[in-house]
């Protein structure tokens, strides 16, 4: 890599979603990723917590969580009910490319706490459940996991850890 990438690499984010889907299959998620994003009403402007896990070869498929929080709620835990539209978490299955599977809340609870001075995000799903209704039979999933992220850009690029 020469020092012209390095300067404008983007900095990478440092952040955890590990857990389990259906209380079995392991959730460990590698990209992580926090950023506020505005909404329609109700929901508005809100913090974001994206998590993807990939598998390996020869697939490489992904299974996504995307949960978000209403700016101005104060940290605590939230019900994941249909109606909410302050805290909305989304689960997107894509074992089958040609096939995706999103998935919306239907119950449990979502944990936050949201620090301003680190712009640390973090929390827990605990017993989110999530259902598809594609066909006309819903399909259900059990989301447990914990999080941790900070914000989108703010940890120091390579080139400036190495100055220090």
């Amino acid at each position: 890599m020469n020092m012209i990438t390095q300067k404008f690499r983007p900095s990478v984010n440092v952040g955890t979603c590990i857990g389990t889907i259906n209380t079995t299959e392991a959730y460990n998620a590698g990209l992580v990723e926090f950023e506020e994003k505005v909404f329609p009403p109700l929901h508005n402007a809100a913090y974001v917590m994206f998590a993807r896990q990939r598998s390996g070869e020869p697939n490489f498929t992904t299974k996504e969580i995307t949960l978000s929080f209403s700016k101005g709620l104060s940290n605590g835990t939230y019900d994941l009910t249909p109606q909410a539209h302050t805290v909305r978490l989304t689960f997107a299955d894509n074992s089958d490319p040609a096939n995706p599977v999103i998935y919306t809340q239907s119950g449990g609870t979502a944990e936050w706490q949201y620090n301003a001075v680190t712009e640390v995000f973090s929390g827990t799903l605990k017993s989110a459940v999530v259902e598809n209704h594609d066909n006309d039979e819903p399909k259900a999933l059990t989301i447990d996991v914990t999080f941790l992220v900070r914000k989108k850009n703010s940890a120091p690029s390579s080139r400036l850890r190495a100055a220090r």
